[in-house]
Order: C-alpha cells, then sequence, then structure tokens
C-alpha cells in the first residue's frame, strides 16, 4: 500500500468517526440526524474515495452508499425508523463500501435491538417505582406491556446503534489500524 492510500485510508477512517460521534451527538440532543451531516459525509467520501482511486473509487463508495441505503430503508419505510438513520447508513456506507456497509447494517441493527431491549426494561424500572412511589398498591403485572407501548411511541435515538455497528465492523476489518500508520 503506498503512502498516499494510507493517508487517504487514516483521513476516511477519521471522517466517519467524526461523523459518527457528530449523528449520535445530535440524534441524543436534538433526536435527528440533519441532511447537511448526512449528505455533507456522503459527498465527502465520494471525494476521499474518488482522490485515492480514480473512478473505480467513486463506483465502490456510490455502491457503499447503495446497500447502506438498502439494508436500513425497509425499516424506514414501515415506520420503524427515521429517515435521518437511513441517510447515516447510507454515508457510512459510502465510506465502508458494499460489503462493509452490509457487515455495519447487521450490527447496527444487532446492537439496535439491544438497545431496545434497554429502553424497555428502563421504562418497566421507572413504572414500578412510580407505582410504588405512589403507593397506590396497584399490581403492577401490566408494567412490561404498558414499556412496550410506550417505549414504541417514543423517538429512539438509533444513530448510536449505527454508531456502534460502523466501530464494530471498522475494527473487525482493521480499519482503525489506518490511524496508527505511518506514511513513510
Amino acid at each position: 500500500m503506498t503512502s498516499t492510500e494510507i493517508l487517504a485510508n487514516a483521513v476516511a477512517t477519521m471522517a466517519l468517526l467524526f461523523v459518527m460521534a457528530l449523528a449520535v451527538r445530535q440524534d441524543l440532543i436534538e433526536h435527528r440526524i440533519s441532511n447537511l451531516l448526512t449528505f455533507g459525509a456522503l459527498a465527502a467520501a465520494l471525494v476521499l474515495h474518488s482522490l485515492a482511486q480514480s473512478f473505480d473509487g467513486f463506483l465502490y463508495a456510490l455502491a457503499g452508499a447503495g446497500v447502506g441505503l438498502a439494508c436500513l430503508l425497509p425499516l424506514y419505510l414501515g415506520k420503524g425508523m427515521g429517515a435521518g438513520d437511513v441517510k447515516l447508513m447510507a454515508a457510512a456506507g459510502a465510506f465502508l463500501g458494499p460489503l462493509n456497509a452490509f457487515v455495519a447494517s447487521l450490527w447496527a441493527l444487532a446492537f439496535g435491538a439491544v438497545l431496545a431491549i434497554v429502553v424497555v426494561l428502563w421504562r418497566v424500572v421507572e413504572m414500578r417505582s412510580a407505582i410504588a412511589g405512589a403507593g397506590t398498591g396497584t399490581e403492577p403485572s401490566g408494567d412490561f406491556r404498558a414499556a412496550v407501548s410506550r417505549a414504541g411511541k417514543e423517538r429512539f435515538p438509533y444513530a448510536v446503534a449505527i454508531a456502534f455497528g460502523v466501530i464494530a465492523t471498522m475494527w473487525m476489518q482493521g480499519m482503525l489500524k489506518s490511524l496508527f500508520q505511518s506514511t513513510t
């Protein structure tokens, strides 16, 4: 691998990590992911890959974006996810390429399921505490159903799951090592 390719990989890795951090922050605070961030990230990935590998790099990034988009689009269409999450996965896919975009999407779905379970369990604990604090003597048997119903109506910060999926994929594929390689 040439020093230019090593540098390009390191820049792309840092850019993707930065985008993921911004998306998580934005999703946690604003409950949305802006088009400026997602489309800017997509454009950056297309440019970086094009600079590193010319037209082949552009096609690689474009294919990755398509795979990222295709993996999460059905969840958006089923109203199980916001459009910003789908666009974020497409942008991440442009950085990762098609195969890694698919892997990152699978990881994101797995992490999302775990986070959803944690949210539901947290709501059960909250409801039980509220019932105990109110001293109503009400039996908390319906807590789990009520917590699931309440959690289903809330906005879920899925950027967290996407970021975990992307970082897990980058770590498994050795992409994070590019940050520590020398260009000389």
